[in-house]
């Protein structure tokens, strides 16, 4: 028999690492893709918050200025592990799995429309 748990668009980060992390950023946080659903401040001590991971809603992201995004490419996170944010840590060289898909390209201030995905490494 099966029972719906979720409709799966956000899972429970229950200890979210060290840093700051802002209402609407897209991390990866152990493994998962996805925008952050509450603000945690540096200095919280209670460090739990809902990440979605759905690839069903188009999101705004700021992105490194560096990294060309017209619409339809991927773009990837760059090497190494532990957390990474999307102002920061993206690319466009592949480097592995893609991480969001871009719905509108990037504009003047290095911001983009994108569809978070999650797949398998």
């Amino acid at each position: 028999m099966g029972q719906l748990k979720t409709d799966g668009r956000a899972i429970n980060v229950p200890a979210v690492p060290a840093g700051q992390y802002n209402f609407g950023e897209m991390f990866r946080i152990n493994g998962w893709n996805g925008i952050i659903l509450k603000t945690i401040n540096t200095a919280d001590t209670i460090r739990a918050a809902a990440q979605e991971i759905s690839s069903e809603r188009v999101w705004y992201f700021t992105i490194p200025a560096a990294v060309a995004a017209a619409q339809g490419a991927f773009l990837y996170w760059t090497a190494g592990a532990g957390v990474k944010r999307a102002d920061t840590d993206l690319t466009a060289t592949v480097t592995g799995t893609p991480v969001l898909l871009v719905e509108e390209a990037k504009d003047g201030n290095n911001v983009i429309a994108a569809r978070v995905l999650n797949v398998g490494p």
